[in-house]
């Protein structure tokens, strides 16, 4: 017997249309899944219908019921990512139809896997008709997930065989694995429409994820933040929506004309709209040959977009073959790696292929080196896998959003993936990273490091900015940090060199420095140009730059204002004369303290500016005293 707490499982339909479809599910649970009044007026299925029953054991069961015609195979293909197993349906007056095999081929390229099939208006035929149904279905689901599984015979409008129909259902409920309750929400959109009094009310198959009311939450592509006002599971009103189930959503902060069929109720940063995917893309055995850049349309999800496909190694896709493909959209679609597309032709419209999504909103070029080794790593390899082959070819850390991208897991399942992992560098901000692809970035940034010393051998090493600039321009400040912490080098306050210490200066620079102090000290208390200075000591400009660099952090210069320098001692000397002159006098002005340093007033103005940053002296007025520390 089957929990009765369990999720609802989602059941669809499928077959040609008027073959009983929708008559059996309501002779199921009693609920007509045709809602618009076309359906009714009709007879036929349009769109997609819900309704829902609870089974003998108290498993609960939602169905989605499917048109069958040919023109509104797209809503049929809405409705296929959101089932957990479907009905195949076949009336025994007809027996297998083109869009029975149209179906059966769009549920095996989505992955749907468990199901059944059920032969509809028994009573309308005689018993050779239904043995000769029966055959050609065991024909039809050969090579597919419905091989081995039952064929039913029922009738709906008499009752016939509805008990076996209910019996393998229950069989059925207990084989499908519960969809992920943690992790990212993922609901797309199927369903659209306004309550008066409540506002927009969306609805759709929970794919991952949990909602709760009051939930913060994002429309993709829209790019449009919402909140959950109210949801509704099986028209119940609930606080919370597990994965799996059919959930209706009350949202606010959006309006009806803005949502549409396609998009995706997301939680916010996980999920975005891609205009291009890397597909492991199969052509069925009866579609024509595929050329490269031919026009089709593009399914996924509940969404419908043009496109065009390019191969990487071909030019042409002959039918039933597979190979690696990039499909361009020609507008964006919410995409993730292992979601299933669906190819139909621009014209006439039919299903032509399909496969799963590899990498959503990567480009390739055709050339680029083992690109089909990659891609058939990735189409080969566990998840966790491929984000472990990510970090190690990684040129920078990833974010944890990035590889919930690439790998199509849920944040629990990377974290605990990661932890499992030998290697994984586990930076700031739920960044991650390879040893081994740091180790790579380590030894490139070392011969940068090496090749700045050689340059600039008075300096103390590589500002650590500089280094940032050259090889992670676009790395948030806390991430760098944290990976030159485990560099090949010393990190010296702002520097980094390969040595614990700096080096002792080679021949000639510690003369040359020498001379361009002196020829700043030798000006006494006026300052300095650098221009003058570097003219006098006849250097190129990157040398004079450094030397200066090095003898203001040795404290032997002081920096005026730019292009401008002083050496200490005569600061010193400097800075006792007008310490000693306000003791003696009281609060001096400009000229007079120009007076006592014995230099123009320009020069007196700079080195007073300078003193009072010096938090020496401060000006009151036209005036300037001691500070009350510096006077002590």
């Amino acid at each position: 017997m089957a929990n009765p707490t369990r999720y609802p499982v989602i059941v669809g339909t499928a077959g040609h249309i008027d073959h009983g479809k929708t008559t059996l599910v309501k002779a199921l649970t009693g609920q007509d899944a045709d809602r618009l009044p076309e359906e009714k007026a009709r007879g036929i299925t349009i769109d997609l219908g819900f309704a829902h029953m609870t089974l003998p054991s108290g498993q609960r069961l939602a169905f989605i019921d499917v048109p069958g015609h040919e023109r509104f195979v797209r809503n049929m293909v809405a409705g296929v990512h959101g089932m957990d197993a479907v009905m195949l349906v076949v009336a025994a007056d007809e027996g297998v139809m083109p869009q029975t095999e149209e179906h059966l081929a769009i549920l095996r390229l989505l992955g749907v896997k468990r199901g059944f099939t059920v032969i509809t208006k028994a009573d309308l035929v005689e018993a050779d008709m239904l043995d000769l149904v029966q055959e050609m279905v065991r024909e039809a689901v050969q090579h597919t997930f419905l091989q081995s599984a039952p064929i039913v015979v029922a009738d709906a409008v008499s009752g016939r065989g509805l008990d076996t129909v209910v019996k393998e259902l229950e069989a059925l409920s207990v084989t499908v694995e519960r969809r992920a309750d943690r992790g990212a929400v993922r609901l797309p959109i199927d369903r659209v429409f306004s309550v008066k009094g409540f506002g927009t009310v969306v609805t759709g198959t929970l794919v991952t994820g949990t909602i709760g009311t009051d939930a913060a939450l994002s429309v993709v592509p829209l790019g449009k933040s919402v909140r959950v006002r109210g949801l509704q599971v099986h028209g119940r009103t609930v606080n919370e929506a597990k994965s799996g189930q059919r959930v209706a959503v009350n949202l606010a902060g959006v309006e009806r004309e803005e949502i549409e069929r396609g998009q995706v109720v997301a939680s916010p940063g996980t999920l975005i709209g891609v205009d291009v995917a890397v597909v492991d893309l199969e052509l069925l055995p009866s579609a024509p040959p595929l050329t490269e850049k031919t026009r089709v349309h593009v399914h996924a999800g509940t969404a419908e977009v043009l496109g065009r496909v390019y191969f990487y190694d071909r030019g042409e896709l002959a039918p039933g073959e597979s190979a690696f493909a990039e499909v361009r959209l020609e507008s964006v679609m919410p995409l993730t790696r292992h979601d299933r597309l669906l190819i139909r032709s621009y014209s006439p419209v039919v299903t032509i292929g399909g496969g799963m999504v590899l990498e959503a909103g990567t480009h390739h070029k055709r050339k680029e080196p083992h690109l089909i080794e990659r891609l058939t790593r990735l189409r080969d390899q566990d998840d966790i896998g491929i984000i472990e082959a990510a970090l190690k070819e990684a040129a920078a850390p990833l974010a944890l959003q990035d590889l919930e991208r690439l790998s199509g897991l849920t944040r629990d399942e990377i974290l605990s993936g990661l932890h499992d992992l030998p290697g994984i560098l586990a930076l700031e901000g739920e960044m991650f990273w390879h040893r081994e692809a740091h180790s790579v970035w380590a030894e490139k940034g070392r011969a940068v490091v090496e090749r700045y010393s050689q340059d600039h051998p008075v300096k103390p090493g590589m500002p650590k900015e500089e280094l940032k600039a050259k090889m992670a321009a676009k790395w948030p400040q806390r991430v760098f940090q944290a990976v030159i912490e485990q560099g090949p080098w010393t990190l010296d306050r702002e520097w980094i060199r390969l040595q614990k210490e700096p080096p002792p200066l080679p021949s000639p620079w510690p003369e040359t420095i020498e001379r361009v102090y002196q020829l700043i000290r030798d000006g006494g208390l006026r300052p300095q140009g650098y221009e003058e200075v570097q003219s006098a000591a006849r250097l190129e400009r990157s040398a004079f730059d450094d030397i200066v660099e090095y003898l203001f952090l040795a404290g032997k210069l002081l920096r005026l204002e730019d292009g401008l320098a002083i050496a200490a001692d005569a600061y010193r000397e400097g800075r006792d004369r007008v310490m000693a002159a306000i003791q003696e006098q009281g609060p001096l002005s400009t000229s007079q303290l120009r007076d006592v340093l014995g230099i123009s007033r320009r020069h007196a103005v700079l080195f007073l500016e300078l003193l009072d940053r010096e938090r020496v002296t401060r000006r009151v007025g036209d005036m300037r005293e001691l500070v009350s520390n510096a006077a002590s």
